[in-house]
């Protein structure tokens, strides 16, 4: 039960998270008339800044990130020593 309702706490605060976004970002671009290149370079921004700050988050980006090039690198290494045994053969 209480893993469901941690599941559904964090759940509901990127829902709500992003809503305040979207209204930062309106409001940001309704105020300082921002091209949108501008708007879209500020919320790769956001993004960007979102992504280093869960770096240590168990689930976060950075640690998702991290794990696929990490297999990425396993898979690349794996099929190197494959070759290297069929050349052997």
């Amino acid at each position: 039960m209480k893993k469901l309702l941690q599941e559904l706490f964090e759940i509901s605060c990127v829902i709500v998270g992003l809503f305040v976004g979207y209204l930062l970002i309106k409001h940001i671009w309704s105020v300082f008339d921002i091209s949108p290149t501008g708007t879209l370079f500020f919320i790769l921004a956001l993004f960007s800044y979102y992504v280093w700050l869960s770096r240590n988050y168990k689930y976060g980006l950075y640690r998702l990130f991290k794990d696929i090039h990490q297999s990425n690198l396993d898979d690349i290494e794996e099929q190197q020593l494959e070759e290297q045994e069929l050349k052997k053969v």
